[in-house]
Formats: structure tokens, sequence, C-alpha cells
């Protein structure tokens, strides 16, 4: 890692230089953030990391603490250590992998950094606390032409952000692994998500998004995140979405088991897998995302017939957008420091954006794939009744089987999703190499 790290580093310094040359700046000034409290109270939500902190410097929990860069001169940390005896105290990572690539300065209070910002009027400050930034005397605050810059160099991950991404599928893994056998358990929810994090060595504070554990028509709500204590009386399907991080980036994996393994509902469920491989082997730099986004819907336009779902051709069903109401959201996103990557619309350095088209509204990439870009592939196939009940009162409902429909409702749906990295000569699947290193079916 600390080799790969000074490449990465390297890299962002050199991008830096640039930034500040062509901006006509003197330095950046990056703030990692505070945590907030909550209304009227004295306790606060879990801290988030400002996710371009993180990005220079590969340690989350870094609160309080600021960056200072030039481009030409060893980035320095000002890095808060209060004296507390209410908290554990922060631990200072001057030992860490990366720590020779900075120069330290240890904060106490917060107040200090006051006296280390020079002439900020000629410095830009990245970081949400845009009052604490006017207070200290900085005018270009996040400013978004050089913000545009930093959020499509993001985009584009270094080997020392694949490599911590492809880390991230263990922790992943051993914990879906564990939910899968709580599942087939007859455990409930709460006591799966609790067998994943015990797992993954995580908690419900530090998971890089809210574990999605549903069982049985819960699958049918996407961002399920409630959890029943009561175990299902009839288990029928089963669906997690769950990742970990390491140094800030994230993974991001999704698996749907059907109790019987020998229903329709298995089957449909292992088309979905074959869909998801056969698109990932599709992949290929300089095509355009949307293509295997709709590629993906004419698959499912073609499984909505072979299974009677649907009483018409595969082409009219796509062509009718029938398979919108089954498929409801994107084939993946970005994927890094943040779970939801950055600049998934964004053309160029520019900042042109490009809006997905309307009838695929919550696709989140419209990029033309590049080398070393990390993204998800997550096809999906559910029985979603607020997506359903449009078509049974339309002239496309005489075409639909609605009995079968009703039949699968309880099954909810189902989601497979493994994370990429695009090379030069197609995409490699990080998440089925961990699998395979694992040894996990």
């Amino acid at each position: 890692m600390k080799q790969l790290f000074a490449q990465h580093i390297y890299r962002l310094q050199q991008r830096v230089q640039s930034l500040l040359e062509t901006s006509f700046l003197q330095g950046l000034w990056i703030y990692s953030g505070a945590a907030k409290y909550h209304f009227l109270d004295d306790q606060t939500a879990p801290f988030k990391i400002n996710p371009h902190f993180n990005y220079f410097f590969p340690f989350p929990t870094a609160e309080n603490c600021w960056l200072f860069l030039d481009g030409k001169n060893k980035p320095t940390v000002y890095f808060y250590t209060p004296d507390d005896y209410w908290h554990t105290p922060p631990v200072t990572p001057t030992d860490a992998f990366f720590a020779d690539e900075f120069q330290w300065v240890i904060i106490r209070n917060s107040e200090q950094i006051a006296k280390f910002i020079q002439n900020p009027t000629a410095c830009a400050f990245i970081g949400e606390d845009e009052n604490l930034a006017k207070s200290l005397g900085f005018e270009q605050i996040n400013p978004q032409k050089l913000l545009n810059q930093l959020h499509f160099d993001r985009s584009i991950k270094s080997e020392f952000e694949i490599e911590c991404i492809y880390q991230a599928q263990f922790a992943a893994l051993k914990g879906h692994q564990a939910a899968k056998q709580a599942f087939f358990e007859s455990r409930s929810e709460f006591e799966i998500n609790l067998a994943y994090l015990k797992a993954s060595q995580q908690s419900d504070l530090n998971v890089p998004y809210g574990n999605i554990v549903a069982v049985n028509q819960h699958s049918a709500i996407l961002h399920y995140t409630q959890l029943d204590f009561t175990p299902a009386s009839k288990p029928k399907s089963f669906l997690i979405d769950a990742g970990a991080s390491l140094h800030g980036y994230a993974s991001d994996i999704t698996r749907t088991y059907a109790t019987d393994p020998h229903s329709e509902f298995a089957e449909l469920i292992a088309k979905m897998e074959q869909f998801k491989q056969a698109i990932i082997e599709q992949l290929s730099v300089g095509v355009n995302y949307l293509s295997y986004h709709t590629q993906m819907h004419q698959w499912i336009a073609e499984m909505l017939a072979q299974h009677d779902f649907v009483r018409l051709a595969p082409e009219q069903i796509f062509e009718e957008g029938i398979s919108r109401a089954f498929f409801p959201h994107g084939l993946g996103h970005l994927l890094g420091l943040q779970v939801h990557d950055v600049a998934g619309f964004q053309q160029n350095h520019r900042g042109t954006h490009k809006a997905p088209p309307a009838v695929y509204s919550s696709l989140r990439c419209t990029r033309d794939l590049a080398e070393n870009m990390v993204l998800t592939i997550e096809p999906g196939f559910y029985f979603i009744d607020m997506l359903l009940n449009p078509l049974q009162n339309s002239p496309l409902a005489r075409h639909i089987n609605w009995q079968k429909i009703a039949e699968f409702k309880p099954f909810g749906g189902i989601r497979s999703e493994d994370n990429i990295v695009m090379r030069a000569k197609g995409a490699e699947n990080l998440t089925q190499k961990a699998q395979k290193t694992l040894n996990l079916a």
C-alpha cells in the first residue's frame, strides 16, 4: 500500500499544482469537517468526512483536521488531537503507511488553525463549513470550476484507490456469507444484520451505507432499512445489499436468495446473475454506459416474455416501456470514496452535465466508460405495486399475466451487484476476484 499511495499522492500533487496555476491561487486548504449536533441536543450524528480531504489523506476518522497543498511541497496535515477525558482521543496515525508523504502539525484546539492560515485570499477553501471559511478570511470558497476538475479526476481511480476498493470486498463478502447462513437458519432481519456486522467487523455507525436486509416482500422496497425483529413465518426470499470500506473507499455488493432452490423464483435469480455477468463481459472503454443499461432492459423484456409475466413479443415489451416497471433503477453507478461517487453525469473537466434520458431518470451514470473507472453493475427485477398499478389501468393491462404477478409479489424482488474496474481490454470484476480468493460460491 505504501508504494501505491506514494504514486497516488504524486499524481494528486501534480494535479493540484496545475489547478492552482490555472486558477491563479497560491494554495488549497481542505477542511475535513466536524460531527454535527442534533437539533436542541448535545449529541452528534456519526461523523462523515469531507471526501476531498479523504482523497488526499486516507484516514476517514480525521475530524476537525486540515490539509494545506501547494502542489510543490509535501502536503501539510494539521491533525486535531484534543486533550479530552470524555471521549477516546483520536489516534495520530504518524506510523501509518501514508505518514511519510505529509508534514505533520498537531493541534490541540480547533481554533489554533487560524494562526497557520496565511494570506487566505490567495488560497481556495474546500469544505462544508462555509461560515468557518469566511471567518478565517477565505474568499474562494468551494469554487465550482476547481470542484469540477477535482470531481472529474476522482472518477478515474489510481491503483491505490482500486486496491482499497478491492480489499473492501473481503469484509463485505464475509458478512454476506454470514447473513446468508442466518437467513437459511430462519433468523429475523435484525438478527441477519447483526450476523453481517459481526462477520464484516463493522457497526451500524461505520458501514459505508445503511445495510439493506430484506426478507420476502421487503425486497421490493429498493432502500429497505427498517428490519423486522420477528422471523418471517414463511420465508421465501432474501435480498441483502451491504458493503464495507477501507481507508474511506467503499465496496457495494448485493445478493438475492430463494428458500426453495428448485423454484421458478430461484431460476429468475440465476438468470439475473447470468445477465449481470454477460453485461460485465461486454463492458468496453469508450462505450456509453447508457447502452448497457438499455441492453439490460432488452434482456429483462425477454425474461418477462419467457416466464409468461407479459404476453407480448420481447421487442414490444421493451418498446412499450413495460420492463421499466420491473427494473426501475439504473444499472449501476460510479464507486469510490462515496458509494454513489461523484461525476457520474459530468462529461469533462469543465463540468459539462449530461442528464439521463427521462425514461431512465434513475440512471446514475451517463458517461463513456474510461480506463480505471470503478462502477457497480446491479441489474434488478421487482414486483412493486406503485409501478405496476399504472400498468393495470392502461391499455397494456390485457397483455400482462396479473395472476402470476400476484403469485410472485410475496418474493419482493431480485438484485445482484458486483463491483468492477474498467481496464484497457475490458472490465475486471473485483467482487468475483475476491470471491474466488475466499473460495466462496
